[in-house]
Formats: C-alpha cells, structure tokens, sequence
C-alpha cells in the first residue's frame, strides 16, 4: 500500500522528522518555516514523491523543468542528504545569497530555497531555485542565479507532477 500526502504518493522517505530538530533548525537560521513543510517532514522526513516534476519558465524566457527530492532533518547520515548541509546557499563565501534556506536538491544538483529576503519574518516565504552553474550579480556581489518558482510552498506543491514517458 502506497503511502499519500495531499495528492503527492510518498516513494521514499526516512521517517518522520523530531520535532524538536526542525523546531532547533528554525532557531539557529532565525526562520518559520512553511506549516505545510513542517507537516510534509514530520510525516515523511527527507521525502522523494512519485511526483516529483516541476517546471517553470527561467529568466531567460525559455520553459525549464527539474526533478526534486527534499533534504532530511534526520540526525544520522544513513544516506539522507541532510538540511543542514544545504545551508551554504546563504554564504557568499560559496557564491550563496543571504536570506535563503536550502531545502532540497535537484537531479541537476540546484538547491531549492525558501527565499526570506524580502520578509525574514514571512512563514510563507517564495520558492527559488539557485543554479549551481550559472552565476548573476546583485550590488556587485557575484552568486549563484536565483531563478523563481513559486509564491509559496503550496504552490510550489501543487506544480508537481509524475514524469510520464511519452512511449509508455
């Protein structure tokens, strides 16, 4: 039996998350993340979704499309790629963006963000995308492109798909 959340069937996760590890994740990077991102990892931490598509048109005007899987808040590395690790996205030092807080990985090896520039405050900040191998500048300070997806994680929710074969 397939386990579902919301229209998304689960194909893989690692448990639930504890809440106290996202409740201390929040602290340290001083942010409320999404409730709808608290629930997806206390039910299915570090989720991968049978639909796990989404497209989007880039900046260059030109229809683009990843595959996504969600980072985990588990403590033990038993082959999840962990949060935590994904927080270079917000250290110039690594060509990152102040105000961003990784969340998962695409098959093309982006980093999907929450994007907390505009409110800090938000608990419903957009969903970007940052391009490891393409570069942009902004006030003179070079990083990663930033190409945005979605006003929010439900929305970004709802552009998710399974990848059906043409052939199939």
């Amino acid at each position: 039996m397939s386990k579902k959340w919301r229209h998304l069937i689960i194909f893989h996760d690692y448990g639930e998350a504890d809440p106290n590890n996202i409740e201390q994740f929040e602290k340290k990077y001083y942010v409320c993340l999404p409730k709808s991102y608290k629930e997806l990892m206390l039910r299915y931490n570090g989720g991968s979704f049978e639909e796990d598509q989404f497209d989007f048109t880039n900046k260059k005007g030109q229809e683009d499309g990843r595959t996504i899987f969600f980072k985990s808040f588990r403590e033990d590395k038993d082959g999840a790629e962990l949060i935590e690790d994904a927080q270079f996205v917000s250290k110039p030092d690594y060509y990152g963006v102040p105000g961003l807080i990784g969340i998962g990985s695409t098959a093309e090896g982006d980093t999907l963000c929450f994007d907390y520039r505009d409110n800090p405050k938000t608990s419903e900040p957009k969903v970007i995308l940052l391009v490891h191998d393409e570069y942009e500048e902004t006030n003179g300070v070079e990083h990663m492109k930033i190409e945005p997806i979605a006003n929010s994680f439900n929305e970004f929710l709802d552009m998710l798909y399974e990848y059906k074969d043409e052939e199939e």
